[in-house]
């Protein structure tokens, strides 16, 4: 038996030793104030070109090309306690003893080593050689960056062309929701002629259509796009049924180009499930049942348009609560040695499969039925038959059972109230279906409002309450209100910093304004809303991966990460009237007062609010070269163009993206 002091905790000594020898990864352990080197395992003694004499030397005398690298810097702090981290950092050694600098990327972590009773005795350090990573993502970047520019000589405008002509959008209604996917043939990359559209009309109704111009290239987008606006138009002017076809048949017929289109346009009252259609040579809409069956709804078509065909009969359907509407053109239903009978049986039977499909919460398809089913019959579709031969059109209109509820809570005016409010309000935009983009808007809207109904609204120490109240309209407007029972104070002439809450609301929103009562004060936001349209091309859209999106990180957290580009602090959740201290906090730790450059990256950011912006535009004052870094996508680049801190933001490089440090 192996005696008690012949073992360590970690296991029997030779073994450790053995292993250590051995381990894949660097460690380097280094002992006192001038970090002598105590243990060095073989793998990290390479990396630095085996040195003789290693073991035993300061590190500074051993390493000495590593000077001005800053990688005794972190070995100092680790030597005064604290820990640091280094992601893929580039570091230059003299490998070969001839003065040559060898370059390798290393993802590091420097510890103190601590003896029994906590004091400092020296710093481990373990690393892992991400240089053959970093090679080979630098490799797969730059292939990518070919193919895309290949990709897009000959694509790119096609699909600019085509999203510029058709909705980017579609609007987003109490009683109704919809969706809509463009697929371009995968066998031919130049633009064709679908089209689709969705039109609220002034009487609450829902117009829906899609169509189908002969040919392919620009000449046909182009009067695609035509034949659009000649709908929108008519519909919006109030006209029929039967008088929107008529001039949309008179305007088919003027011109080449546009005659022999074809056509299909339905009209829906939500809240009477009743359905006008009509049909100019296109085929019948297709409607799913709430338990998964499908009926073809019967047209009587007439001539494709601008051919002198009789006017399309107009015929009246009744759609049930929960049934889902299917328009679509004949590219989803036309297969080689296929009938269109045979497409049309495939196509209900995979809508009808997508509608009956119960999905587990973690799967990336979509949850609100209209793009589930959008999305499942056309992946399917194509996979199916090998991509489409035609350009493909799918519109989706569910008829909920139900209109969605308005929004009302009330909560207390104090700061602690300002995350259960982002938390009901995204989730209320969420069921309605509000795009990221106008949730965020709303969101960020809405913080500001009841930021300053808890800044001015109630004297201090004196209790209150808030209330927040949204709706959405039939054209597609959501209505967000914050209603308090004070009195805000009036503005001061220099609001030092602070102040730019109504001017951020009024930036973001479409239409707000603030009314002060004896019974409180009032902000109303309205901001008309929209769900994405998805145009693209089949490749691209069995490329693109999840539909969901991850979910959002709600904690605040602010790291400091030592990037080849210098010291960064990254910033996760939101940046309120909570947590905006704890930002300012940090920045002054990781910049030492303000002496160190330092790049903060807001692109994790969930929420930035005027708190927040006026913390930025104190520090910007105090710390040495600062810098922000915030995606374009991301909510905080859009508050930091507003509120006077785009010129913080990096500038663009020529590709057009922003050369900030993103992770």
């Amino acid at each position: 038996m192996t005696a008690p002091h012949a073992r360590w905790s970690s296991g029997d000594p030779q073994a450790v030793l053995d292993g250590f020898e051995q381990l894949p990864g660097f460690v380097w352990i280094f002992e006192g104030p001038e970090l002598r080197v105590v243990a060095a395992n073989p793998a990290v003694r390479a990396a630095v070109g085996n040195r003789s004499g290693l073991i035993g030397e300061p590190f500074r005398r051993a390493v000495p090309e590593l000077a001005g690298q800053h990688i005794f810097e972190l070995l100092d702090q680790a030597l005064h306690g604290i820990r640091s981290h280094g992601y893929e950092q580039r570091v230059l050694t003299d490998r070969n003893g001839d003065g040559t600098l060898t370059e390798a990327f290393y993802t590091f972590d420097m510890a103190p080593w601590r003896n029994p009773d906590g004091s400092v005795r020296g710093v481990i350090v373990q690393a892992v050689d991400a240089t053959p990573v970093v090679a080979a993502r630098q490799a797969a970047e730059t292939a990518a960056a070919t193919a895309e520019r290949r990709y897009r000589q000959a694509a790119g405008l096609v699909l600019e062309l085509q999203r510029s002509l058709l909705p980017d959008v579609l609007p987003v209604l109490p009683h109704v929701q919809v969706a809509a996917h463009y697929l371009v043939a995968s066998s031919d990359l130049v633009a064709g002629g679908d089209w689709f559209d969705v039109v609220p009309l002034p009487d609450g109704r829902l117009a829906l259509t899609v169509g189908d111009v002969v040919g392919h290239g620009a000449t046909a987008a182009a009067a695609m796009g035509q034949l659009r606006t000649v709908a929108r138009q008519a519909l919006q002017s109030g006209g029929g049924l039967p008088q929107v076809l008529a001039v949309l048949d008179d305007f088919a017929g003027r011109a080449d180009v546009t005659r022999a289109a074809t056509t299909c346009l339905a009209v829906l009252d939500p809240d009477t499930g009743t359905l006008e259609a009509a049909s100019h040579g296109h085929p019948a809409p297709l409607v799913i049942g709430a338990t998964g069956e499908a009926r073809y709804l019967p047209l009587t078509p007439t001539g494709p348009l601008g051919t002198g065909a009789d006017p399309a009969p107009v015929q009246t359907h009744q759609l049930r609560a929960d049934d889902v509407l299917l328009l679509y053109t004949d590219g989803l239903i036309e297969r080689p040695r296929q009938s269109l009978h045979d497409g049309a049986r495939i196509l209900a039977d995979a809508a009808a499969a997508a509608r009956r499909a119960i999905l587990d919460a973690a799967t990336t398809i979509p949850q609100r039925l209209p793009d589930r089913i959008c999305t499942l019959v056309t992946e399917r579709l194509a996979l199916a038959g090998g991509g489409f031969g035609d350009d493909t059109t799918l519109l989706a209109a569910h008829l909920l059972p139900q209109p969605l509820a308005p929004l009302h809570v009330t909560l207390p005016a104090d700061r602690t109230a300002l995350r259960p409010m982002r938390r009901h309000l995204s989730d209320w935009l969420v069921r309605i279906g509000a795009g990221e983009l106008d949730a965020s808007d709303l969101v960020h809207a809405a913080g500001e409002a009841v930021t300053n109904a808890v800044d001015h609204a109630y004297p201090s120490g004196t209790p209150g309450t808030f209330t927040l109240h949204g709706t959405l309209d039939h054209q597609g407007v959501v209505h967000v209100t914050c209603a308090d029972q004070g009195r805000w104070r009036p503005p001061v002439a220099d609001p030092g910093g602070r102040g730019r809450g109504l001017t951020m609301i009024r930036g973001l929103v479409d239409r707000a304004e603030v009314s002060h009562t004896e019974a409180g004060t009032t902000v109303s936001m309205h901001h008309h809303i929209g769900q994405a349209t998805n145009v693209t091309t089949v490749a691209a859209a069995q490329a693109a991966g999840p539909h969901k999106q991850a979910a959002v990180v709600e904690e605040f957290t602010a790291a400091v990460i030592e990037a080849p580009t210098g010291r960064v602090l990254r910033v996760q959740g939101p940046v309120d009237l909570v947590t905006g201290p704890r930002l300012r906090a940090a920045i002054m730790q990781a910049s030492r007062g303000g002496s160190l450059p330092l790049t903060i990256d807001l692109t994790p950011v969930t929420h930035l609010s005027s708190t927040g912006v006026r913390v930025l535009h104190e520090v910007a004052r105090i710390v040495a070269h600062l810098r922000v870094t915030a995606t374009p996508q991301s909510p905080a680049h859009a508050v930091l163009e507003l509120t006077g801190l785009g010129h913080l933001l990096p500038e663009p490089s020529a590709d057009g993206r922003d050369d900030g440090f993103h992770r």
